[in-house]
């Protein structure tokens, strides 16, 4: 078992950028075998697997998790990875104590707010995309954007004391992920009036239906787009979309690259 400094990870770096505020984007990739034993980190981070994959293991759990997949680690927390699939990619934002202190906020709401998953994913990539073009401004976009992170808090702590019927919706939303359900429709399956979901769905899902069902279309995309042999349109059609430029589209506002840009990530 050992601690990995700042910024170090078991894969090779093959890039950091550091706002040099306790804020760090580094990217890492695995291509051969690494130490597969117990360790830890001496900051928090949140990593996203861009593609590959590994087997996850905690102290109370284990997972396996591949391209989208996205896990938040505090600082000291012991963990391993086993059956890592080469090669594999991943972005990890680092988040240091001071910077936490400095936006009065701690780990637990940075874990709480990952479970924004898609909403987590997207900002990610946005920082990543930021680190590519950086320039004077990119410190203080990282930042804004960071911040876009654990403001989603509000409706994260709305949405677990919601009607039951909010979380149905929640549920049938995610089911039917590939489809373009209206309010209507979606109405009849609840027993409720649209009044009631068109009223009250940006109180519990901090956006509208149609925003939020494009998250979860995109978010989708991610994994199929680097794992999938599929093309572009062909995954396209299979998230919903009505055609490959409303895609494309979307999936830029959502992440900030294009769906051609992210393939060769």
């Amino acid at each position: 078992m050992y601690e990995l400094e700042k910024e170090k990870y078991l894969g090779n770096t093959k890039n950091i950028f550091n706002t040099h505020e306790g804020l760090a984007v580094v990217e890492t990739e695995y291509q051969n075998k690494v130490y597969e034993g117990w360790h830890s980190h001496n900051n928090a981070h949140i990593t996203l697997f861009l593609n590959g994959g590994t087997t996850e293991k905690r102290k109370n759990f284990s997972e396996t998790v591949g391209p989208g997949s996205l896990l938040f680690y505090h600082s000291d927390e012991l963990h391993l990875n086993q059956n890592t699939l080469f090669p594999s990619r991943n972005i990890n934002i680092e988040i240091e104590e001071h910077f936490l202190k400095e936006l009065e906020i701690n780990e637990t709401i940075i874990e709480k707010s990952v479970q924004n998953t898609a909403l987590t994913k997207f900002l990610i990539l946005k920082i990543f995309k930021e680190t590519q073009t950086a320039d004077s401004f990119s410190n203080d976009t990282i930042r804004m954007l960071f911040s876009q992170l654990f403001n989603s808090n509000n409706h994260l702590e709305r949405f677990e004391k919601s009607p039951f019927w909010v979380k149905s919706l929640n549920e049938l939303l995610n089911d039917c992920w590939n489809e373009n359900p209206n309010l209507n429709d979606l109405a009849q399956l609840l027993h409720l009036n649209p009044i009631t979901i068109s009223k009250h769905f940006p109180k519990y899902f901090g956006c509208t239906l149609g925003e939020y069902m494009r998250r979860i279309k995109i978010n989708r995309s991610l994994s199929l787009i680097q794992s999938s042999p599929a093309n572009l349109t062909e995954i396209a059609l299979q998230c919903g979309f009505s055609d490959q430029s409303h895609f494309i589209r979307t999936f830029k506002t959502q992440t900030g690259f294009l769906p051609k840009e992210f393939q060769k990530l």
